[in-house]
Order: structure tokens, then sequence, then C-alpha cells
């Protein structure tokens, strides 16, 4: 019997691409769910490319209603599959915190996610998969169908980066230990010294990818406007407004939070108020700020979502003598940074210093005495420069012995004193880079990623995602094979391995 393999296509476009790779090398047959916005479905309503025995398109259903919701079904769906339907609310970006256009009720969250359930329940009791092939979960609604299928017994492959630029992997739970669970046992070839693993680490940090994603997808300014106003267009339309992430959007709220506006005055703020130069005279503990919203923190930690009280935390658990260096994130830039009131809170602590965010991030790493971090690479990138470092989530580094999985946070104050005197035990630490060289894809995924951007710049910088022709489509997958390909086969890959372990259980 052929596998059934269900993909869960986003804005994103790659899975589209994935799909067509598999379909040309295994025998399986193919459903989709389309998550993308309205200017997109008309392609996959016609295309002939991959194909699919059955597309859902998922923002038909989840249209605006006035309903009251079914608390009793969502009730059932949370006993009958143990997934917590508050904790999958509070990840999702729009319902909280991070929307400035609406506030959503509790009547209205349980609505969306009233339909959603049913849904997904429909779509996987009418195909039963084998498999389902999406991206890292980065949405609610793609969590709660990853969370959905693993109750089911499906499979999930979603293919991420790994701790390590130009590296992926295929993984059912992003980031957890699986890989690394056996590490102690390794016989290592090689051992490299620190400083053969530091630069090791510089080969491969994704500060090249980013400095070329800014540059390739950088549009000049009469690009930006023409784009800015197409997008205003779209805003009146019902499709648009019907879409949960738009609920509140208007023009004029839209136009006033521009972030061209307020990017200035916040960035004259972090000028003259943070620090530049590292005192190396000063013993300090760092804390990276991760970049919000952030799947790495909302989906990952989901209970220590609020960075400020974590730093206030730390600074309170701190031995005398030391300070807390907290560094901004680079990319927070694309937010138009934080508040300036979120800063002074921050800077109000007497023990706490706040780091420019274009300090080097290996200066902090050699002169800090630890590394705290909610899951960021940080945590692992101190192993390389010989410190410890305390995490707040189950992440694949976890398994070194110089990191400390704090679940307490009452905890801190010990954790603190006894990663300030642990040393890293530099043969687990090869264990982990040799683990990864032979189990990651090495792939760079960005370029694929930019050249979809290039290729259908006219549909989507123009139009976002309208017109887009077969025949476009076709050019850019057969440019692409080998590349596909290479993708594909790992996904094929991991199929083989779990139906080998399936197998292996029913014996």
């Amino acid at each position: 019997m052929k596998d059934k393999i269900l993909f869960w296509i986003d804005n994103e476009w790659l899975r589209f691409c994935i799909a067509k790779a598999i379909q040309d090398s295994y025998d399986c047959d193919l459903y989709a769910v389309i998550d993308m916005r309205y200017t997109s479905t008309k392609f996959f309503q016609k295309q002939q490319i991959v194909k699919f025995l059955k597309t859902w398109f998922y923002r038909d259903y989840i249209s605006k209603t006035e309903k009251e919701p079914d608390l009793e079904y969502l009730k059932y769906f949370e006993k009958t599959y143990k997934i917590n339907l508050w904790e999958v609310a509070y990840a999702e970006r729009f319902f909280h915190n991070h929307n400035p256009y609406h506030k959503f009720t509790d009547k209205e969250i349980c609505s969306i996610l009233e339909r959603e359930c049913k849904l997904f329940e429909e779509i996987l009791d009418e195909i039963k998969p084998n498999f389902l092939i999406m991206k890292l979960t980065d949405s609610h609604q793609s969590n709660l169908m990853v969370q959905l299928c693993k109750a089911k017994g499906i499979k999930v492959l979603m293919m991420g980066p790994t701790r390590f630029a130009y590296k992926y992997d295929i993984y059912e739970d992003y980031d957890k230990i699986t890989p690394f669970s056996n590490i102690e046992k390794i016989n290592l070839s090689t051992t490299k010294t620190f400083e053969e693993l530091q630069n090791y680490l510089k080969k491969y940090q994704a500060i090249q990818d980013i400095t070329t994603f800014k540059e390739r997808t950088k549009l000049s300014p009469w690009t930006r406007v023409k784009k800015y106003i197409r997008y205003l267009l779209l805003v009146g339309n019902k499709e648009f407004q019907d879409y949960y992430a738009n609920y509140g959007k208007t023009r004029f709220k839209i136009i006033t939070r521009f972030f061209f506006i307020i990017r200035p005055l916040r960035k004259h703020f972090i000028d003259k108020n943070f620090i530049s130069q590292i005192d190396s005279s000063e013993p300090f503990v760092y804390f990276p700020l991760h970049a919000e919203p952030e799947r790495s923190v909302l989906l990952v930690a989901p209970f220590y979502t609020n960075q400020l009280e974590i730093i206030t935390h730390i600074a309170k658990s701190l031995p005398i003598g030391y300070k807390l260096y907290v560094k901004e994130h680079p990319g927070m830039f694309e937010y138009a940074w934080r508040e300036i009131n979120y800063y002074k809170k921050i800077l109000d602590l007497p023990n706490v210093r706040l780091v420019h965010p274009s300090t080097s991030s290996e200066e902090l790493l050699k002169k800090c005495s630890l590394v705290v971090t909610i899951t960021g690479t940080t945590g692992l990138e101190a192993a390389f420069y010989n410190k410890s470092s305390i995490v707040f989530a189950d992440v694949s580094y976890s398994v070194l012995p110089s990191v400390y999985r704090i679940k307490n946070i009452e905890d801190m104050p010990y954790a603190i004193r006894l990663m300030l005197n642990k040393q890293v035990d530099i043969d687990a630490l090869n264990k982990y880079v040799e683990v990864g060289e032979k189990s990651f894809l090495e792939i760079k995924l960005w370029d694929l990623y930019l050249d979809f951007n290039d290729h259908f710049s006219d549909e989507f910088v123009n139009g976002f995602g309208i017109n887009i022709t077969e025949q476009k489509m076709n050019d850019f997958l057969s440019s692409h094979k080998i590349q596909l390909e290479e993708v594909a086969r790992a996904h094929i890959d991991k199929i083989m391995y779990y139906k080998k372990i399936d197998s292996k259980d029913h014996l």
C-alpha cells in the first residue's frame, strides 16, 4: 500500500517544491493543506505540477463568525488528544502581546480553535496519512496540526535549521536531544582544540547568510512605496479582513505604525544609552535578548516568554561583584526595535548593562564568565569559548555537561554559582560536533529562498503572489532540480527510517 503524505504549504512555498521532488522519486499519495493569503490560492486551484489527491484551503474554514464557540467540544478535544489548547493559543503572536491592531477575546480565540480542531480532525480522519511534511511550526495552527498528528500516531517531518548555519535536520520535535542521546558512547575520530573548535564555529555561523539576505532583499525606496500602496489596497478586501492575523487592521492604523517613523527615534535612544565597549576587568554574565515575536521562545519555552521578568530574576541572583550584560538582538531592527520604555525598565536595574546590538558576540563570549539564554544558540557557542551556560528549555546541546537546564526560577542563584565554577568538557563538545557532522544535511537553503524571491519578484513584490504561472514555476523547479532532489532524498530517508522502526516495533 502506498504511503499517504500530507503537506502543509504556507507562504514560504518550499514545501510545494519539495512535494514535486518527492512525487518524482517516491511512489506515494499526496495531499495538501494550503495556508496562504488569498492572493496566492488561484495557483493551487489550477496547478497540475503536483498531483495532490485532495487540497484544503485552511483560511476558507476560519472566516469571522459571531457564533458562540462550542466549549464542550473543545473540552472533549483536550481530553481525547491530551493537548493544552490555551498553551497553543498563547504561543500565537497575534492572539497575545504582539498585536497592536486587535485585542482578542477568549470567545474569539476559542471560536477559531474550535473550527481548526474540527477541520484538522476531519482531514486526518478522512485520509489517515502516514506522514505530515511541513516547515518548523511558527503559527498556532501549524503547531496544533503537529500536536494532533502526534496524538494520532502520524509521523511529523519538519525540516529546519540546526545550531550550525548551512546544516539542517528533519525533526519531529525541533532541536530535541534525540540524535545526541547516546553521545557519551561515541568514539572520537579526531579531537579539536578550543581554537580549532572556534574556527569551526565561525565557518558555520549565520551572519553571512543574514548579510546576503539583507542585500538581496533590499528594495529601492520607490519599489518599497509601491509595495506599501498595494498592501494598503488589500486591507479593505473581505478575504483579507476575515483572516485572524488581520483583525482590526485599517489603512489608517497601518500607516501610523509604519516603521520608518518610529525606528529612528528608538535607534537614537539605543545609540545614546547602550554600551559598545566591553570592560574586560568587570566580571559579567551575558544574556542575549531573543528577537520578539520568535518561535524559539513562544513555542519552545512557552512559560518563559517574559524576557524582562527573566532579566530581573537573573539580576537578583548574581553574586556580588558581577554585572549582567544584556545584548539587544540585531534582528529587532526589522520590528523597529523595542519600545523605549522597555529599555528604560532594564536600565533601571542597578547591576544590569544594556549592550549595543552592533557589539561583537564573539567579544562578549570571550570576556563573559557565564551565558544565560532562554533557548538561544549562544548557549552552545559559549562552550566553544570554554564558558558554561544556563538554558530554560530542553535543547539539543543541553546534553553537554557545561549546560544547566533550569526548571525552577527559584533555583537561579544556585545554578549561577554552580555554573560559574563549571568547566567545559572539550571531549563532549567534540562529540556533539561530530554527531552533527554525521547527522545533518548541509545545504545553503537561504540561497534557494532568495532565488525563489528573485525568480518571482514581479509576482510577489508587485502583486503578493497573484498570477504565478505553471510555466514560470516549472522553470524554477527545473533550474533548482539538484538542490530539491537532495532535500527530497533527506525526507524520503527519514520516512524509510520511521518505517524501519515501525516494522521492528510490530515484530
